[in-house]
């Protein structure tokens, strides 16, 4: 499992802050629900915390380092979102959808491992 925490993050579209000073833990091995209104932040919490978004301000840690330490392909190897969305990408299938979120566990050529850790 993994460790995954924020500590004082800020983040905002522009000038409209979205999150202030947000410190969270998420427990390793639980099942954690985020829940609140339309509008309140949920989505660009998921956004921040998957590298999507950049914080303002403060940190988000996975496994005790600061996600931005992280070369991309070990970020993808230990975190993954796939964003909701009301539209597929046309023309895929789903086993298509989900080899492009295998990118981190491709060895040479775009040959994918038969498990995460094999490479």
């Amino acid at each position: 499992m993994r460790e995954l925490r924020t500590d004082q993050v800020r983040v905002a579209y522009g000038e409209n802050v979205i999150i202030e000073k947000l410190s969270l833990e998420i427990p390793s091995g639980k099942i954690t629900t985020i829940i609140g209104p339309n509008g309140c932040g949920k989505s660009t919490l998921l956004k921040t915390i998957g590298r999507l978004m950049k914080a303002k301000k403060g940190v988000v840690y996975l496994d005790g380092t600061d996600i931005y330490e992280l070369s991309g392909k070990e970020f993808a190897r230990k975190l993954a979102i796939l964003p909701q969305s009301p539209h597929a990408p046309e023309g895929l299938t789903a086993e298509e959808l989900v080899s492009y979120g295998r990118y981190a566990h491709q060895k040479g050529f775009g040959k994918q491992s038969e498990r995460p850790g094999d490479n």
